[in-house]
């Protein structure tokens, strides 16, 4: 599946600057995934003490990140 990000999604990146690959391995191997509204879903995977959640929609094979941010834990 092919994975493209918003613009969005790359201007709050510029900001928390989390790194491309581990935003990847989050949707390609993730501990949890959950429903949210508007058809979206939630990825999430644990990385040492946090938590990194990426939220996507998804368009026949392709995976738009809408954003992407560490939890509070």
């Amino acid at each position: 599946m092919t994975i493209v990000f918003s613009d969005h999604a790359k201007k709050q990146n510029l900001r928390r600057n989390i790194p491309i690959d581990r935003i990847k391995c989050t949707l390609q191997n993730p501990d949890e995934i959950l429903t949210s509204y508007r058809k979206r879903k939630l990825y999430r995977k644990a990385y040492s003490d946090r938590i990194l959640e990426v939220v996507i929609i998804e368009e026949r094979d392709i995976m738009i990140v809408i954003t992407q941010y560490y939890l509070d834990i």
